[in-house]
């Protein structure tokens, strides 16, 4: 009866965990495209740390370096020329950068990050990319529509498998 008991205690807590929601975006990643036939391409990876967030830079097609990268309000299409937020300069291709604003406040569709040629060319955009409004964005587990009925439907298999082996446990412990 115990082991039925700490079974039903176990399940319970796991199906618990099943059913929690999906917490605020923790990590982004932005596309950042080619821009002035410079063939510079790559990736941003935004990581949410409190009221900062990490920005990783990974570009292909870059030269050694140093590049001024930075985060713009606007959009590649209509970008504010003055940085938002500076980011460490892109060497051999790559930058990592804490800048003092939560992710969830990047998110707000109305910034970009941009890489420019040189510091000497810092008129020249070699590489634009996005940051996608908070909206835009699938949670980790599914999209927005789908992610809770994924849940759901998990913790209801969760909840017939403990009812099963409590079940059996049962059994077992009344045929003694």
């Amino acid at each position: 009866m115990k082991r039925a008991v700490v079974a039903l205690a176990l399940g319970t807590l796991l199906a618990l965990l099943a059913f929690a929601p999906v917490g605020a975006q923790e990590e982004i990643t932005v596309t950042l495209n080619a821009q002035n036939d410079s063939g510079e391409s790559g990736t941003a990876t935004l990581t949410a740390m409190g009221d900062q967030t990490r920005v990783v830079l990974n570009l292909t097609g870059a030269p050694a370096g140093p590049q001024p990268a930075h985060i713009h309000e606007g959009t590649c299409v209509n970008l504010n020329p003055a940085p938002a937020y500076p980011l460490t300069n892109v060497e051999n291709g790559q930058s990592e950068t804490i800048v003092p604003a939560s992710l969830a406040s990047l998110m707000n569709g109305n910034f970009a990050i941009n890489v420019h040629r040189s510091p000497e060319e810092v008129q020249v955009y070699v590489s634009c990319g996005d940051i996608p409004a908070a909206a835009q964005v699938a949670p980790a587990t599914g999209n927005p529509q789908t992610g809770m009925i994924g849940s759901l439907a998990a913790g209801a298999a969760l909840l017939g498998v403990i009812a099963i082996g409590g079940g059996v446990l049962l059994r077992r412990q009344a045929t003694r």
